[in-house]
């Protein structure tokens, strides 16, 4: 049977969804020094899963942690009691977690370290990790910069411990050009799909995945949204 709605994430994500697409990035500890600089290949991608959805991060030669889940605070079970929108848990490449909670502010994620759970136990795997990370995209979303931060202990305080700049692979700057939208979720289509001999457009191997396993209620859904758009566009 044809899914109904979305999944219910779908619209808290959505707001991000610049953040879904594959990234090369170039790590500084102090901006414009060559000195402890690295680099790295990024991927950011959609996953569904039953009612709900979220973002996956993975970067195998990042310096602080190599996957993250992203999703709206509700769907981790956030403890936290303020009005959180995301949740990001992040895992190094030892298994070490850390947890993080923020929302968006002035066009930037801003992302807190978790360290306390409801049974008092330390969540977050030390002091190594950041304190704060704080994402935010330039360039009509073909970068992206990560700042990692640490707290000063006793203090309100947070100093840069390194940042990474991404570019988006295949983004053209300076060029102009129509964009192609995904079926599933509306972002920027990267990513060919075929179904009954017609090609359409995903922007992730996760909306990859969904249309492959259900092409029809992928494409009556997206009939529907532009079918809204076009109405709301009378109005």
């Amino acid at each position: 049977d044809r899914r109904e709605t979305p999944p219910r994430d779908l619209g808290a994500l959505s707001e991000l969804q610049p953040y879904i697409g594959q990234w090369r990035g170039v790590g500084q500890v102090r901006r414009g020094s060559s000195q402890g600089a690295w680099t790295e290949k990024a991927d950011w991608v959609w996953k569904f899963n039953n009612d709900s959805a979220r973002f996956v991060f993975h970067s195998p030669d990042a310096k602080y942690f190599t996957s993250a889940e992203l999703t709206t605070a509700a769907t981790a079970n956030s403890t936290s009691k303020d009005n959180v929108a995301f949740a990001l848990k992040a895992t190094d490449e030892d298994g070490h977690a850390a947890r993080y909670e923020g929302h968006v502010e002035d066009d930037r994620l801003v992302l807190l370290a978790d360290t306390k759970r409801e049974d008092g136990e330390a969540e977050n795997s030390g002091s190594s990790w950041p304190a704060r990370i704080t994402i935010r995209q330039v360039a009509g979303g073909d970068r992206m910069l990560m700042l990692y931060e640490r707290q000063i202990a006793g203090s309100d305080r947070f100093v840069r411990m390194s940042e990474v700049g991404y570019t988006r692979v295949g983004s053209q700057f300076g060029q102009g050009s129509t964009m192609i939208e995904c079926v599933v979720t509306g972002g920027k289509g990267t990513i060919p799909v075929t179904h009954n001999g017609k090609t359409y457009y995903v922007c992730c191997s996760g909306c990859r995945d969904l249309f492959n396993e259900d092409p029809e209620s992928v494409l009556a859904e997206y009939a529907e949204r532009k079918a809204k758009e076009r109405e709301e566009a009378k109005q």
